[in-house]
């Protein structure tokens, strides 16, 4: 009787290993008792260093499936080494996407290289800014249809398509925004909270004081700048736009709709006569891209051209406080060039 007994636990744990391993598609939210039960990963570079903020202490290793370099992904593929991230994870996987469309294709793409995959859009709930915020798109789009009045309808088509932002109007750059990153940082910490019962009070520890650190670091930059507000500036593509908007800014002019697809001269030409006409006296560029263009504009109008970070890429191990050692940065650089 004790030898069946024995080989009854034997066999019924063995039994709940195979069971553990086998994956399965999962369809609502993740609802473990312990970290060991899932994986976490995040589509981007800012939502997986706010994501990897938020599990601190707790032992959770958070993946980040596009390469830390890579930028804002746009449209970005995702290569085998990527898929092998998603196939080879934990199941099942909490996967925190930026949302707004700037990552739906890497969601798309993950989800068809594993299952037991629950996606989490940390967008939901942010005042989204589309193209009908954006005069740019408009009046830019008027210039070019009286400029390039009869070509054929291949060019207008290519040309016309700098002028609009991608990814249905919508603008996904929130995460540059802190006071928008505090919403990002609340879905997170609760998704993380209902998954994992025994971290969650670690999870929401470290939530409170981000949310602290984001609200003081977003008051900085309205107070530092919005006195320069009434200035008009515009950017290499619209990363900066909820940031400004916090500090009373209108809706920058953009170089690029989409900054890896340069515009033509004749919109080149076009464009500068537009911040000319605007008196543009600031272009904000990034590191994640080449700045040729905002100089040769800036040199044209004679705009001020400087680079702030969005924090779209960095480190691949960026150290504790990383999101806020670059906001700072970028705020002293942008109060520096508003001021002269």
């Amino acid at each position: 009787m004790k030898f069946f007994t024995i080989s009854f636990l034997l066999a019924l744990i063995a039994l709940c290993a195979v069971l553990y391993f086998l994956p399965g598609k999962i369809t609502s939210a993740v609802h473990t008792t312990s970290s060991e039960g899932y994986g976490v990963a995040a589509t981007t570079y800012p939502i997986w260093v706010l994501t990897r903020e938020v599990a601190d202490g707790t032992g959770i290793e958070v993946e980040l499936l596009t390469p830390p370099d890579a930028g804002c992904p746009h449209d970005y593929v995702l290569t085998p080494n990527d898929l092998m991230k998603v196939s080879a994870a934990r199941k099942p996987l909490m996967l925190f996407k930026n949302g707004a469309g700037l990552d739906d294709h890497i969601c798309k793409a993950a989800l068809s290289a594993g299952k037991g995959i629950v996606v989490i859009d940390t967008g939901a709930g942010i005042e989204v800014i589309g193209d009908d915020d954006d005069d740019h798109d408009h009046d830019a789009e008027d210039d070019h249809d009286e400029e390039h009045e009869g070509e054929d309808d291949h060019d207008e088509h290519e040309e016309e398509g700098h002028h609009h932002h991608h990814h249905d109007g919508e603008n996904g750059h929130f995460f540059a925004s802190p006071y928008e990153a505090r919403k990002i940082v609340a879905t997170i910490t609760d998704e993380l909270a209902k998954a994992d019962i025994l971290h969650a009070n670690k999870f929401r520890e470290n939530a409170a004081k981000l949310d602290k650190r984001l609200q003081i670091l977003g008051d900085e930059f309205k107070a530092q700048l919005e006195p320069y507000s009434s200035k008009h500036v515009a950017a290499q593509h619209n990363v900066f736009d909820y940031l400004l908007r916090d500090c009373g800014f209108e809706t920058p002019l953009a170089i690029f709709a989409d900054p890896e697809t340069p515009p033509s001269p004749a919109e080149i030409t076009a464009m500068t006569k537009e911040f000319k006409e605007h008196g543009v006296k600031v272009i904000f560029t990034e590191p994640q891209y080449p700045d040729e263009l905002a100089k040769l504009i800036g040199k044209e109008t004679g705009a001020a051209v400087v680079k702030i970070d969005p924090v779209a890429s960095g480190p691949a191990d960026p150290p504790a406080g990383y999101y806020f050692d670059v906001m700072h940065n970028n705020l002293e650089i942008m109060k520096k060039a508003l001021v002269e």
